[in-house]
């Protein structure tokens, strides 16, 4: 009996080697494209963080602000809103979704898009410009 516990544990630590390797590949960075329906998710996410605002007063993503990618499992986006009063300030909002999931609001970045919310690889896919250290600006 105790033969065969040691070839399960064997064979287990072998089938466990086995699938390392695939799951140790590093991540990668892709740019996608912001399609109306994944703007439409960002807008609700948006509402739904910032039930403040009358959802016809708020205007966005506005035209040509929105940045869309994946890492891993995870998708990223940031967008500019223009909102009562104070219009576009402390823009762009930042968003993160588990893909395939839905967009949870991780609320405005100050202006700047950091590595320690995204990955570094996701801010150089886009291209983003280095603001301050740590920190990037879209173009």
């Amino acid at each position: 009996m105790r033969t065969r516990i040691v070839v399960t544990v064997v064979a287990g630590f072998l089938g466990l080697a086995v699938a390392v390797p695939a799951l140790s590949s590093p991540p990668k960075a892709v740019n996608l494209i912001a399609t109306p329906r994944v703007k439409a998710m960002l807008r609700a996410a948006f509402l739904l963080k910032h039930h403040q605002y009358s959802q016809r007063r708020v205007k966005g993503p506005l035209k040509g602000t929105t940045y869309y990618g994946r890492f891993g499992v995870s998708a990223y986006a940031f967008s500019v809103f223009s909102v009562p009063r104070t219009g576009t300030t402390d823009q762009p909002e930042l968003f993160k979704r588990p893909v395939g999931g839905i967009f949870r609001d991780l609320g405005d970045t100050g202006g700047e898009i950091c590595k320690r919310d995204v990955p570094l690889a996701l801010i150089k896919v886009w291209r983003l410009k280095p603001s301050s250290p740590g920190c990037y600006t879209a173009p």
